[in-house]
């Protein structure tokens, strides 16, 4: 049996910079309407006056699976508004992690529309203005329009239908893949323990800076300007400065802070790039996303990216900078009396804390898409370096110049170094020029395609591995599937999907092949669209590789969860622990993380890490 049920909610806190479970633990939140519904039934739906919908409660009591499009949000106002009998998480179920599993559109409405469903069957458009009008203050006071309401209540019903409709339409998640994805609720339900005292300093700090460096704009300026944040304003007083500049983004204020330019200018430059720094942001982002227990809940999003690996929310705890300072607790010390702005990034990592009685246990695989990359590849001499622990950089340097590995010096090692990260998904020269410049070097287009060639002369299976994979993905497109020494694909539906070695299928939405060019729809990075991206081999290997990847990442999250150290965040190819200090150790942490699935036999993988009370690099 299947529950389906949507609430809306009336709040002051805003959702989008608090998350789900904070929004619920504000004092201001309550539920305006409940909308349920069983199997196939006309739904119900239950208002705060009416008693509490006890038939619901023994449904779920016996054993129904309870169904939310990004459930967390249902859970998180079950338990912590209406503190409702517990739902064990076993029973609860995401349609939206189905939807993103396809790679889908992980919202209601846009997934709807994707998919071609109309009518009932789509998500009310009228919603959002209802949910601007009854979900939150308007223009400072609350509204209670009953006909509003009753339009709500409604819209709540059509979600239910909407949300059961699409959900028919979405392959079920691998079993694997369903305990992954409660272990994933279950780390987003534990949160992760921020210093709140010291990320209250900090942005005293940032707030207490940023008016002295106004001020100095303001001077500067001669009165013109009293900070940097209007971008008309800012071009047009620095280009009356005699400096021609016609875009103000981080990459054009770096590179006029290169070049010469007057003194004034150069200072108003160096003050709109420290009051712009992203990384002073998330003190604030941290702040607001905290619960009453002090926790940041819900910061990993399951299958976030199309290949399935986690996403960041709220803080972004997958983009925290890198610190300039190992030493972060005597930095944090610093934070109550001084106001050292080039440090605050470096403490960001070190707001993220151990529970008493608890320690961080940190582990992240080394290398790890290299070594994929060259286990799918067959490509043994970069495998056999892996096992005997070389320094891949260097052996990669050793096969382009023909030269012994105890040979090759620092140079040749650092483009060995770009040239595995540029070209291993048949990046080309401006591909490597691109890797090079971000490493602080130029390199011509004659040298950097003699590179491109001495590479793919020295990775040749990696590059029939480009070409045997784009070939079988055309033919399943034109023919319903083909086979590959990697794995299968074959054509469901509308959709290309590609059997990975742990049997979960990666999905290329819509695929087609116009013109013997390949292409499926997704998220473009830069518009935020639903449109067709073009692809070859090379970017498809990229997908298979990362989606491996993340495989391994979440069978090493099983393994940690069943030993018992409470994993509370994935990072990129990291795991963190908040752990009991009675349980385990880091070597023990370490060797969960390299227990290879049955799928993965012959890949060499390792893990390091640390233990400590602040997180770090």
């Amino acid at each position: 049996m299947k529950i389906s049920l949507d609430f809306e909610t009336y709040s002051e806190c805003d959702i989008r910079s608090s998350g789900a479970f904070a929004y619920a633990d504000h004092p201001s939140t309550e539920v305006l309407c409940l909308a349920w519904a069983v199997d196939d039934k006309p739904p119900t739906l239950w208002t705060p006056d009416m008693p509490a919908p006890a038939d619901l409660f023994k449904l779920i009591a016996d054993g129904a699976s309870v169904w939310a499009w990004n459930s967390f949000f249902e859970l998180s106002v079950w338990e912590r508004v209406l503190h409702w009998p517990s739902v064990p998480i076993s029973q609860w179920n995401d349609t939206a992690a189905l939807a993103a599993a396809m790679a889908y559109p992980r919202a209601l409405g846009k997934c709807g529309e994707f998919m071609g469903l109309t009518g009932d069957a789509a998500k009310d458009k009228r919603g959002k203005f209802l949910i601007q009008r009854l979900c939150k203050l308007y223009r400072g006071k609350r509204v209670q329009d009953p006909e509003l309401l009753q339009e709500l209540y409604d819209y709540c019903l059509q979600d239910v239908v909407a949300e059961r409709e699409i959900r028919k339409k979405l392959r079920p998640l691998h079993p694997t893949e369903r305990q992954v994805w409660i272990t994933d609720q279950k780390m987003n339900l534990r949160g992760v323990k921020l210093d709140k005292e010291n990320i209250t300093h900090a942005i005293a700090i940032i707030e207490l800076l940023a008016k002295k460096l106004n001020d100095q704009v303001f001077d500067l300026t001669d009165g013109a300007l009293v900070s940097t944040a209007s971008r008309a304003k800012s071009l047009a007083w620095i280009n009356s400065q005699g400096v021609k500049m016609d875009s103000y983004d981080k990459a054009a204020v770096t590179c006029a802070l290169e070049g010469v330019c007057p003194v004034n200018v150069h200072r108003f430059l160096q003050i709109r790039q420290a009051l712009s720094k992203s990384s002073t942001k998330k003190y604030e982002a941290m702040l607001a996303c905290l619960a009453s227990d002090q926790r940041a809940h819900g910061t990993g999003m399951y299958h976030g990216a199309a290949t399935g690996r986690w996403s960041g929310r709220h803080f972004q705890p997958q983009n925290l900078p890198r610190p300039i300072v190992d030493d972060v607790d005597s930095v944090i010390a610093l934070l109550k009396h001084r106001d050292p702005m080039a440090l605050l990034a470096s403490c960001l990592r070190g707001m993220l804390v151990a529970s008493k009685g608890r320690r961080l246990i940190v582990s992240d695989f080394s290398a790890i898409e290299a070594r994929v990359l060259a286990w799918l590849a067959g490509h043994e001499t970069v495998l056999q370096s892996f096992r005997d622990g070389l320094d891949l950089y260097k052996v990669t340097a050793s096969i382009m110049y023909g030269i012994p590995y105890e040979s090759v010096d620092s140079e040749q090692r650092f483009l060995g170094k770009v040239a595995s990260l540029a070209l291993g998904y048949q990046g080309g020269v401006k591909a490597f020029q691109k890797m090079a410049q971000n490493f602080g070097t130029e390199v011509n287009d004659d040298s950097a395609l003699k590179i491109r060639d001495d590479w793919r002369a020295a990775n040749r299976p990696i590059v029939r591995l480009w070409h045997e994979v784009e070939a079988a993905a055309v033919k399943a497109i034109q023919f319903g599937k083909s086979h590959s020494s990697i794995g299968d694909f074959k054509m469901m539906g509308d959709d290309l999907v590609f059997m990975l070695p742990s049997r979960r299928l990666l999905s290329f939405p819509k695929a087609t092949v116009v013109n013997g060019k390949m292409s499926y729809h997704g998220q473009n990075n830069y518009t935020h669209k639903w449109e067709a991206i073009p692809t070859y081999g090379g970017s498809l290997v990229q997908s298979i590789t990362q989606a491996v990847a993340r495989d391994l990442l979440a069978s090493s999250l099983l393994e940690v969860e069943a030993a018992g150290y409470d994993p509370i965040l994935t990072v990129h190819d990291e795991i963190v622990g908040d752990t009991r200090n009675s349980v385990g150790s880091l070597d023990e942490f370490n060797e969960l993380m390299c227990k290879l699935p049955s799928w993965a036999a012959g890949l060499p993988i390792d893990a390091m890490g640390y233990e400590s009370q602040r997180y770090r690099k």
